[in-house]
């Protein structure tokens, strides 16, 4: 293939990848979800746990919209609002109120038929939602501020994985690594309750980000769930003294016991503030980095703004193929949540695009590695253009260079393909090499060398950092050297022989993957039985989100 023709291919890539996502996206963006729900309470100043050890926001939304379509449609944010109103209640007492039972909300919206009192549910909420907003804002202005004061190291920035996942030692371990020269810390957040209990009810392990919750789950199965109990009027309340005492206690006991998760969003502010401090000392910025489950963009998206995160690795189609969800409920999750990033400010991390390889296990027919890394690229294509479909500019995302599959083969010249073709089909994104967790020692610098000798890189987070974190800052620094001196004798950098070959293949199987996507839908790519071989997850929670009197759909607009 020549040149001319395979800058044709790719330009067909990011044509078919951008009608798709324009249709996608419209549909995603009128969706509603039970996590757009409990990022809007988060947005309210909901967050923590419930008695039982369940996120207090999941336990309000799943409590109101449950089973419900309709409810989920019209949203939890007026019937919250107008039951603040009526008690005259901080947000997060309510909000325990509610999750216990002594608060009915299903009760409390009964109260938005009357036209004065859902104007003042309006003009609150609509307050509320503001006052998140000049939060996000200000935190914005502040790293900002930060950035410009403390200055930040030249490109590519040596990124590490936390390895702590308690508060008190993760605070330890990120002063040491920003002072020691790292310049973005990667943090891993506890999985998606949602998430969790979808793969348990499956009969599948909990997902690898699961950890503090799974503690948390035991302890609630022990203790017992709160039981619902409705109220024949608005004075039951007035009774509830001793049970909220033995609540609050009950509580501060679990505050002292148990640790802090450090990807929790309390812990995740110690985090910034111990970066902070760290960069302050070193006189250069620290940026955090969150990885989230699926059924957590929303959630995510609020925390990242509230606590001053930096980049979020947020991927829709990886949560399709890769973790089975829902294609509608992950795209709807993911397109509420870039309207979140794009006021936040912070960037996304989209990744190399997922494995998939469910079509062909239905088949039983095994694919070649050139068409496993075309159908990779193809699906980058699709997540970067619902991106930007969604509002997110160019300069906000980074973008997978490597598929970990391709890196840990060790395979240079494949390694060097594949970032050359992605530097080729996104002209103007900056690039992130993620090493993978299990990859092999030997060969680990030649395989970094190659990546960055196919395009320049923002970004390269090393999984495992061997000696000190200064040592491997200062190998990425020799490595990103030795990249450019390469680059800088290869002309134009054109691939040839067997590495323009590959290249011709990867695209081709490219172009055939979202040709498939677009005539035959997702089972194309996933099989018809879905990952796992059970059904999608979160099908029941995603819904066309509702418009007119006592829905929310017109207050979240001002999101945008």
């Amino acid at each position: 293939m020549s040149g001319g023709t395979l800058t044709a291919e790719l330009e067909a890539i990011r044509a078919r990848a951008a009608d798709l996502a324009a249709g996608l996206s419209k549909t995603a963006r009128k969706s509603a979800t039970i996590a757009q729900e409990r990022a809007v309470l988060r947005m309210l100043g909901i967050d923590g746990l419930d008695r039982s050890g369940r996120p207090l926001a999941a336990a309000l939304a799943e409590r109101y919209c449950g089973s419900h379509p309709d409810r989920l449609a019209r949203g939890v944010l007026l019937p919250f609002v107008v039951a603040l109103l009526e008690y005259e209640l901080p947000p997060r007492e309510l909000a325990m109120d509610v999750a216990v039972g002594s608060v009915d909300l299903i009760l409390e919206e009964e109260l938005l038929a009357r036209p004065d009192r859902l104007l003042a549910a309006e003009r609150h909420a609509s307050e509320m939602l503001k006052a998140a907003l000049a939060r996000f804002d200000a935190n914005r202005t502040a790293s900002r501020e930060m950035r410009e004061v403390l200055g930040t190291s030249p490109e590519p920035w040596l990124g590490t994985v936390l390895g702590s996942s308690e508060v008190g030692e993760a605070a330890r371990e990120m002063r040491a690594c920003v002072a020691d020269g790292a310049d973005v810390v990667q943090v891993r957040v506890p999985a998606s309750w949602e998430f969790a209990e979808a793969r348990r009810q499956a009969g599948l392990e909990p997902p690898d980000l699961f950890d503090a919750n799974a503690r948390r789950h035991r302890q609630a199965k022990g203790h017992g769930e709160p039981g619902r109990f409705s109220r024949a009027g608005r004075s039951g309340r007035a009774t509830r003294s001793d049970e909220s005492d033995s609540l609050e206690g009950l509580l501060a006991l679990r505050r002292e016991q148990d640790p802090i998760p450090a990807g929790s969003q309390r812990g995740l502010a110690e985090l910034r503030k111990a970066a902070d401090d760290a960069a302050a000392e070193r006189g250069g910025y620290a940026s955090l980095m969150t990885v989230a489950s699926a059924f957590a963009a929303p959630e995510q998206a609020v925390v990242a703004a509230f606590e001053r995160i930096d980049l979020v690795e947020a991927d829709p189609i990886r949560e399709i193929v890769e973790d089975n969800v829902d294609p509608g409920r992950a795209l709807a999750d993911h397109a509420f949540a870039h309207r979140l990033q794009r006021r936040a400010g912070c960037r996304v991390v989209i990744g190399s695009g997922p494995l998939a390889l469910g079509a062909e296990v239905a088949r039983g027919v095994p694919s070649d590695a050139s068409t496993r890394a075309g159908r990779g690229l193809a699906l980058q294509a699709l997540g970067v253009e619902l991106a930007l479909a969604d509002g997110l500019p160019i300069d906000r995302l980074l973008l997978g260079a490597v598929p970990n599959w391709v890196a840990e083969l060790g395979d240079a010249r494949e390694v060097l393909v594949q970032v050359a073709l992605r530097r080729l089909l996104f002209p103007g994104h900056r690039l992130a090499i993620e090493e993978s967790a299990d990859s092999r020692l030997p060969g680990e610098l030649a395989v970094l060398v190659a990546a960055l000798s196919g395009g320049g890189a923002a970004l390269v987070v090393r999984r495992r950092v061997h000696g000190s974190v200064g040592e491997a800052a200062t190998e990425l620094r020799a490595a990103a050297a030795a990249a450019a001196a390469v680059r800088g004798s290869l002309g134009d950098g054109t691939l040839q022989g067997d590495a323009a070959t590959l290249a011709d293949l990867t695209v081709a199987a490219a172009n055939e993957t979202l040709q498939r996507l677009a005539t035959e839908g997702w089972a194309s790519l996933i099989g018809p039985g879905g990952a796992d071989e059970t059904e999608p997850f979160g099908s029941g929670a995603v819904v066309e989100r509702a418009s007119g009197p006592q829905t929310s759909g017109r207050l979240l607009e001002a999101l945008a």
